[in-house]
């Protein structure tokens, strides 16, 4: 025999559902987990250059990586785009997030910010294999192959997925 109190059954709520109770210092400790991944996602995002007063595209990550990347990230603002396009309900603008810094000083054409720019993927991708990350391409190829696109109001484009050995 149950005994139900308040319409739910010890270990089941009313709906149906099993309980999955989870103490706060877990979730924060899988939080953190989370925002320290091991795998990233790598975009070419349009960014306003406001010093040089053009656009580029740079490159921003979906969350702080592991590892000696982690050295050149950066939490930045992103200036908007263009006084059109506003933020709603249903399409977010997103106003900051983490970009990467240049590895060869701007010779490449980074933003007036020291931002990495699209042109500087070779040598970024040398930097991550070099320095113990692998370029995941079956899922890259998964994602870019699919209908599913990231952020489409801000113009990000995949560039590819990151997983950290060390």
């Amino acid at each position: 025999m149950y005994k139900f109190i308040n319409g739910i059954n010890g270990n089941y709520q009313s709906n149906g559902y099993k309980k999955v109770t989870m103490p706060v210092t877990s979730a924060v400790a899988a939080f953190n987990a989370m925002r320290e991944s091991k795998t990233v996602s790598l975009f070419s995002q349009p960014y306003l250059d406001r010093f040089n007063k053009c656009y580029k595209n740079i490159i921003t990550l979906n969350m702080p990586p592991q590892g000696p990347l982690a050295e050149l990230v950066r939490f930045i603002q992103f200036p908007k785009l263009s006084e059109f396009k506003q933020d709603t309900p249903c399409s977010k603008l997103k106003q900051c997030g983490y970009a990467l810094m240049s590895l060869d000083g701007c010779s490449m054409g980074c933003s007036s910010d020291g931002l990495m720019s699209v042109d500087e993927v070779p040598t970024l991708i040398s930097f991550l294999v070099s320095n113990g990350y692998t370029v995941d391409t079956s899922i890259t190829k998964m994602f870019n192959q699919s209908e599913i696109r990231f952020d489409t109001n801000i113009g990000n484009k995949l560039i590819c997925f990151v997983t950290y050995q060390g």
